[in-house]
């Protein structure tokens, strides 16, 4: 595909452009190069911009103890393969923050051994391994403070219901999901699949499974309107679905999965 063949120079293009004057990239060109080849999921969450939104003293309490600790840090990056997780760290740090290793000033990593090494690896050469999955997270981490870019044949780690996401992942190309936080959180995902054909099923799919949990949770009236609320269209070969949630629906949409 055409797009698929300029991601990689419109990629490095982005990075490139930290060496010209102007507002800086969106993703750090330093924190991106420390991602590996071998990234089918990558993941951002911009911690600057996640404390001061309004509802950032409303999130649930296992959310604010994972951030607790990262005080000192800007920007997360998180990459995977599909099994094991590398977390890449951008901060004011100067000593590598516990559990981390420091891969240059303001620069930590942790995860596997593996995992380490080919991010050290990777970060010597100046720009990423991953610049498909980079190209789209680029316009998504412009306006949003948590996003996810995900290859529809990697298996994500889940189990319960949460195992139907990897049934919808695979019926696409790529997915992506967003949430930008202001008083509530404004959820959206998308599936670029191969074909319209293919958009079209998964459309379907997901109107199904949507329904059939509003009338699973039917005696959980706030739960079962939550689902009703997600807004599902389908342009061409790209299924989208958006949800807006106020600060109690995190955790009612969470106990879901």
């Amino acid at each position: 595909m055409l797009l698929a063949r300029l991601a990689v120079p419109l990629a490095l293009a982005a990075l490139g452009s930290s060496c010209r004057t102007g507002p800086p990239p969106v993703i750090d060109p330093v924190l991106a190069s420390c991602v590996p080849p071998n990234t089918a999921i990558l993941a951002g969450i911009n911690l600057d911009r996640l404390r001061v939104s309004p509802l950032y003293q409303k999130l649930p309490e296992q959310a604010i103890a994972f951030l607790r600790p990262l005080q000192s840090t800007s920007y997360l990056l998180v990459a995977s393969g599909g099994t094991d997780y590398l977390v890449i760290a951008r901060g004011s740090f100067r000593e590598a923050p516990a559990g981390t290793v420091l891969l240059a000033s303001g620069l930590a990593a942790t995860g596997p051994a593996d995992s380490l090494r080919a991010a050290t690896a990777q970060h010597k050469t100046g720009h990423t391994g991953a610049p498909f999955l980079l190209g789209r997270a680029l316009p998504l981490a412009s306006s949003s403070e948590i996003w996810i870019v995900a290859m529809g044949d990697v298996n994500l780690p889940v189990t319960g219901n949460a195992e139907n996401l990897n049934t919808l992942l695979r019926a696409t190309e790529y997915a992506t999901l967003t949430a930008h936080l202001n008083d509530g959180i404004q959820l959206q995902v998308t599936g670029a699949c191969t074909s319209p054909d293919r958009a079209r099923r998964l459309e379907e799919t997901l109107r199904a499974m949507a329904s059939l949990g509003a009338g699973a949770s039917a005696r959980q009236p706030q739960t079962a309107a939550l689902l009703d609320a997600i807004r599902i269209t389908r342009d061409g070969r790209t299924v989208r679905a958006d949800l807006s949630l106020r600060a109690g629906d995190v955790e009612r949409l969470w106990k879901l999965f």
